[in-house]
């Protein structure tokens, strides 16, 4: 993998806003033929024009801060019954398990807990949860945990089984702790400048990301029918890496997956966008659940393409949403000339206006035609 910085130039000749020349032929937003000068076309019929592309965005860790609360959360809900879990080190194992599980669905975390109590010999959880046999000592640090999220104790809880709990528990903690991405709406603000249209396309079920949705002010955004969830949408559940909620994102908004943008923190999403043939992945490192010397290890893991049918991964990870609009900029001008970026590459050209760090998985290609 290379890193690197972009700089201040600008794509001169090669400017992403570049559009393709218009026929005096029309078509309009009947599909009917309309004869017009070039100046009529300009004027009159570029605003009922439909944009090239759509954007594709994962929820958590990408519009929201909410993965680093989500994950404590989940790790908090599963610590009383993982195997081998120790009281006075459950705070120093948080965060690798965290880092381990990012990106997971819940139910795959217990489904693998329930995997490694049953070849222990130990009860099921629903079992241990039952009787109320939960290690005395992991419940007292598990409580103090609790409380910080302003959830009651373990042994208080009312829930029938512990999915139903870590879901209903999961939207109350991050009613209050979900906080927006940095750079985040005014990626959204510009978008809506240009006219590209945009959703949700997460794992997380709802009510969840709804609630966060409200919590961050974003209903202006992502208004019900722009949130699209694998766990919810879809009976059994999708959960990436299977392609399906990207397939249904890009339906909705009118749109062929190669010609939608996904941005992704995590390799199951990356393979969910890459296995519905998104025609452009960003990845993206900048939320606050990867820390600073975990970022370049976590693009490189972005890029790898390990859940992915093609075996490949992002076209460029990121690490700050400021540099998201040009590189979406660029993918529209190549969608609107009629050309594809081979999946995880990324031309050179694509590159000059990035400000920040940014990782991709080979040497840029440098084509003829640009």
């Amino acid at each position: 993998s290379t890193s690197g910085h972009g700089t201040s130039a600008e794509l001169s000749s090669q400017n992403p806003e570049r559009r393709r020349a218009k026929s005096p032929t029309e078509t309009n937003a009947r599909g009917e033929k309309t004869q017009a000068t070039m100046g009529n076309v300009c004027k009159a019929a570029r605003p009922m024009e439909k944009a090239a592309i759509a954007i594709l965005f994962d929820f958590d860790g990408t519009i929201g801060n909410t993965e680093t609360p989500a994950m404590e959360v989940a790790f908090w809900e599963l610590a009383p019954y993982l195997v081998g879990a120790e009281a006075k080190k459950l705070e120093q194992d948080k965060l690798p398990w965290m880092q381990d599980n990012a990106g997971k669905a819940f139910e795959f975390m217990l489904e693998d807990c329930e995997k490694e109590r049953a070849a222990k010999g130990l009860k099921s959880i629903a079992e241990t949860r039952k009787a109320k046999a939960e290690p005395a000592d992991l419940v007292k640090v598990v409580d103090a945990a609790r409380k910080r999220f302003k959830l009651p104790p373990l042994h208080e809880s009312k829930y029938e089984n512990l999915l139903d709990q870590q879901k209903g528990e999961t939207n109350v903690a991050l009613k209050v702790l979900a906080t927006p991405c940095d750079g985040i709406e005014k990626l959204f603000k510009e978008l809506n400048k240009i006219g590209v249209p945009f959703c949700i396309c997460t794992t997380s079920g709802k009510p969840r990301v709804p609630i966060c949705v409200e919590s961050m002010g974003f209903v202006k955004y992502f208004p019900p029918e722009k949130i699209h969830s694998g766990e919810s949408d879809f009976t059994p559940s999708r959960f990436k890496p299977a392609p399906d909620v990207y397939l249904k994102g890009a339906k909705t908004e009118g749109y062929a997956p190669q010609d939608c943008v996904a941005v992704e923190d995590s390799v199951s999403g990356v393979g969910s966008a890459s296995n519905a043939g998104c025609g452009f992945i960003i990845g993206y490192v900048g939320a606050t659940h990867i820390p600073g010397e975990k970022k370049e290890s976590h693009a490189k893991d972005l890029l790898s393409g390990r859940k992915s049918k093609n075996l490949k991964g992002a076209n460029i990870v990121i690490r700050n949403l400021s540099d998201a609009l040009p590189l979406m900029k660029f993918f529209l001008a190549e969608r609107e000339g009629g050309r594809a970026i081979d999946p995880g590459t990324i031309p050179k050209i694509a590159l000059g206006s990035l400000k920040g760090p940014y990782y991709v998985a080979e040497k840029p290609e440098v084509k003829d035609e640009y």
